[in-house]
């Protein structure tokens, strides 16, 4: 957006002089904007480090996130095994895992159950953090060098976030699986993403297809945001079958026929084989 100068002409079309009109009321939102930004910069490691001390809960988290491949003594390589992702795990327990009052940490947070001190501001942004969970989006065109807008994958809506470093390192087509965070009225990635190369993004489509299919058996108006609330651990699931080294054009069918078997088999929404149920040659 071009700054618009003091002596310009209003951008709300009133005629007057900027000054003379929206200036100041422009200034207080983004006084406003920064301190929730700061508020919410802190606030995030420290729901990260709280995460850590539910270590009751972990062990049945990480097996879900990590569809059993790992075990939480393990929690230190994964940041080499599969790119940053002990802090990829730490985000989604604290953002989309239920706890045994059904629950996520943040829901807790926000509503007082757990003792964790906020400021007003801390309070503020971390209300509108309840809702969020993991999600794939595409990346579409940069506004400029200090944006990124993406859309959703499952919904088409589209949105803005802001992340200098992000969109230098990001092309159209690629997708993002992240937490997007509310601050104010922007958006911004909430810990560690999981990017993927653009042809995985019609594969993943078909993915989660097939687990809300599986999820509607049951509850036939289920929406794709009832099986993140509860199965966003999937999401992981499909970025682990990736190939890390060399391309495997015959991957994504992989997939999605090893999904189509484990539903079938299940006829629940479980994620894709673990290496100990697959009967390959």
């Amino acid at each position: 957006m071009t700054k618009i100068g003091r002596n310009d002409p209003c951008w709300c079309g009133s005629g007057k002089k900027y000054k003379q009109c929206h200036l100041a009321q422009d200034d207080a939102a983004a006084s406003e904007h920064r301190r929730l930004k700061s508020a919410g910069d802190g606030l995030l490691p420290r729901v990260v480090e709280r995460a850590q001390q539910h270590a009751d809960a972990v062990p049945a988290a990480f097996a879900r996130y990590w569809n059993e491949k790992y075990t939480p003594d393990q929690m230190a390589q994964l940041d080499d095994l599969e790119g940053r992702g002990a802090e990829r795990f730490l985000t989604w327990f604290a953002f989309d895992y239920q706890l045994d009052d059904g629950r996520t940490l943040v829901e807790r947070l926000a509503g007082g159950v757990e003792d964790f001190p906020l400021s007003e501001e801390e309070s503020t942004v971390l209300q509108g953090w309840t809702g969020v969970r993991l999600h794939p989006y595409l990346i579409g065109d940069s506004t400029n060098r200090r944006e990124i807008t993406v859309t959703s994958l499952l919904d088409e809506q589209i949105y803005v976030i802001e992340d200098q470093a992000a969109s230098r390192r990001v092309e159209p087509g690629e997708v993002l699986i992240v937490h997007l965070l509310p601050v104010a009225d922007r958006f911004y990635i909430g810990g560690a993403a999981a990017h993927l190369t653009a042809d995985t993004a019609e594969s993943l489509r078909a993915f989660l297809d097939l687990h809300l299919q599986a999820m509607q058996r049951e509850q036939p108006d289920a929406t794709f945001d009832d099986m993140l609330r509860t199965k966003s651990d999937l999401l992981n699931h499909y970025v682990m079958e990736l190939p890390v080294e060399e391309p495997d054009p015959t991957i994504f069918e992989k997939i999605l026929r090893e999904t189509r078997t484990a539903l079938a088999l299940t006829g629940a929404s479980i994620g894709l084989l673990k290496p100990s149920d697959r009967n390959e040659p």
